[in-house]
């Protein structure tokens, strides 16, 4: 016991270390299995709460401060004091999830039994689900994402989204060490293993037994002309090299044409709205030329769109084989200190360009002048996930449930290349394909560009920076329309979870002041 009170700090680094290590790009996702389990068995000797929250808080810092890393290196775009403030304050703010999480579960009523794994991965699980709408919602860094690579272990997530991941995970991590913590009486607490086990090997089971069924099974398609262009950050950033970039996704249109996509698509940001509105005739011109050109394909195209007010969107916006705009989708989760700024009137100069604004609805985008498409329809409906966006999966349901026939995430990496942040962004995809049973295609500039398939599975090559391929065709599968579980009641189990965790933390309370006291005669 002595030795885990001197310890214990250095307990919670390594539960920090371990947990990061299984995160892209160092992506050894079993180690997530086992990282929670040195934090746990640091909190068993902690007599208050405040050595809890501390204890907790080292595991979070730790772990925070890896993953989150590239941040500092957006000095190029922005003061470097400004984005190693930003980088200290949300690392600060995330890691208190930690903090909360270690004095929760120091304040458990049960600290054996199967009650105590349960009521751990519960309180993950909700502190998951909390930090990814408070404040705006960061939920980078749930514990699930780190199985993307591992396709049996994230089916379940078509049930639970990728909270049931993390539940597992965190239950099987609870389970491990209560054994450690009470291993002098090992036998009464096997029951803490056994079962976490057991749910862990009926959830791969499940996953296996749903990629077999997924097996040869025939799904109309549509071909997709990914076109990421690659450009570099610091040249995107440089109005006067709009026309130099335009230039580059027209010459690339014109060689994907050949292939006679469905649809062709440009990634998040790549013109400004009035190239496709017409208010900037030469461009629209042009534009409308290269369309007929190529006969008349259909596009999706990432753009910076005022409207007439003079209010900035990041849009996605639907383009008719004829140039006309048929469907506009505003992002509507924006990335703090990076798209807008919080608290503008006290921190004005933070970002050096003009802030976005929120998009306020869920918008499908047509995909029309289709006659040669499989699907033998005049139309197809697309929903589409801007960047950031794609970390929220409740929020990505939204355009499936509405009735998506596939799914987009348009985005633009190039702000993190060279770090892990374009690995960590992929690694959100599958997760996203599973939840929804629906295909996803990324455009990225900067980025991976690829096709999800319903089941995780990346079923084309890698169109990066760093590759010699300067675009992509793929097949896209459509939606049969079958919603999962997921898809209709979202975020059940991190609720559930939640409340469970608020009995649990009320239990104890009741016990504490309704204990009687021991008084001297």
């Amino acid at each position: 016991m002595d030795f885990l009170k001197r310890s214990r700090y250095w307990l919670a680094a390594s539960s920090g270390i371990i947990l990061f290590c299984s995160f892209p790009s160092v992506n050894l996702f079993p180690l997530a299995w086992v990282a929670i389990i040195p934090l746990l068995i640091a909190l068993e000797p902690i007599e208050n709460w405040k050595s809890a929250f501390l204890v907790g808080y080292v595991a979070g810092f730790l772990f925070f401060a890896g993953l989150l890393i590239a941040i500092v290196l957006l000095y190029p775009y922005a003061n470097i004091f400004a984005t190693l403030l930003g980088y200290i304050l949300l690392v600060g703010y995330t890691s208190l999830y930690f903090a909360v999480f270690a004095v929760l579960v120091h304040q458990l009523p049960w600290q054996s039994g199967i009650l105590f794994p349960l009521g751990v991965a519960a309180i993950w699980v909700s502190l998951e689900w909390v930090r990814s709408w408070l404040l705006t919602g960061f939920p980078w860094g749930n514990i699930g994402y780190s199985q993307w690579k591992y396709l049996p272990g994230i089916q379940i997530a078509s049930l639970t989204g990728v909270y049931g991941i993390s539940f597992v995970i965190v239950f099987f991590n609870a389970g491990i060490a209560t054994l450690i913590r009470r291993r002098h009486e090992w036998r009464k607490e096997l029951v803490a293993v056994i079962v976490p086990s057991l749910l862990a090997m009926i959830c791969l089971i499940y996953g296996y037994a749903a990629i077999a069924r997924s097996e040869n099974t025939p799904q109309k398609s549509m071909k997709v002309a990914l076109i990421p262009g690659n450009i570099p950050q610091i040249e995107k950033w440089k109005s006067e090299n709009f026309p130099k970039i335009f230039a580059r996704y027209i010459n690339l249109t014109r060689k994907t044409a050949v292939h006679n996509p469905d649809v062709i698509v440009w990634p998040e940001t790549t013109v400004r709205g009035q190239v496709l509105s017409g208010e900037w005739v030469n461009y629209n011109n042009h534009f409308k030329k290269v369309l007929r050109e190529i006969g008349g394909i259909p596009m999706l195209i990432g753009a910076t769109d005022p409207d007439a007010f003079g209010d900035l969107y990041n849009r996605v916006i639907s383009v008719s084989s004829e140039g006309e705009v048929l469907g506009k989708y505003a992002k509507m989760h924006l990335v703090p200190f990076g798209e807008y700024v919080p608290l503008a009137d006290f921190l004005p100069n933070f970002v050096q360009f003009k802030p976005f604004e929120h998009g306020k609805t869920v918008n499908l985008l047509p995909i029309t002048n289709v006659e040669t498409m499989q699907t033998n329809d005049e139309q197809i409906e697309v929903g589409t996930s801007i960047c950031f966006e794609s970390a929220f999966p409740n929020h990505f349901r939204q355009f499936v449930k509405k009735g998506a026939d596939a799914m987009g995430i348009l985005t633009n990496d190039a702000w993190f290349v060279g770090t892990a942040f374009p690995d960590l962004h992929l690694a959100m995809a599958p997760l996203r394909a599973v939840e929804n049973r629906i295909a996803v295609f990324r455009c990225a500039n900067g980025g991976y560009s690829c096709v999800v398939d319903s089941f995780g599975r990346i079923t084309t090559p890698f169109v990066t920076p760093q590759t010699d391929k300067e675009f992509l065709i793929a097949d896209v599968a459509l939606s049969e329309g079958k919603q999962t579980f997921y898809t209709r009641y979202g975020d059940w189990l991190p609720i559930l979870c939640l409340v469970l965790s608020i009995l649990c933390i009320a239990y104890r309370v009741v016990i504490r002041y309704t204990k009687p006291k021991i008084t001297d005669n």
